[in-house]
């Protein structure tokens, strides 16, 4: 299971970032699953514990995210989702069959 940061919207004249967007996306023999979400933050980029863009860390963001975000939640959904197409995929019979004319 991954978090993957996708795109992150802050005003340039302070630096304060206010969007995230991100994906989390499990991957399992060849199947995919993933749910995208979106977080909006507000800061003070007069607070002492205001990071400028150009010093955030990854784990920075993504702790923004769990802050806001039941990530747990989320990555239970994508397992789900997984799950749900493995058992699908395990259901299919391909017959090899042919009758000849």
């Amino acid at each position: 299971m991954r978090l993957k940061l996708e795109k992150i919207k802050r005003h340039a004249d302070s630096d304060l970032v206010f969007e995230v967007r991100f994906n989390v996306i499990a991957k399992e023999g060849g199947l995919i699953a993933n749910k995208r979400g979106k977080v909006t933050l507000e800061g003070d980029p007069d607070s002492p514990d205001f990071i400028p863009f150009s010093e955030l860390k990854e784990e920075d963001v993504k702790a923004w995210i769990r802050a806001e975000v039941d990530v747990d939640a989320i990555e239970a959904e994508v397992q789900q989702i997984l799950e749900d197409k493995k058992s699908k995929v395990g259901s299919i019979v391909i017959s090899s069959s042919l009758s000849k004319i």
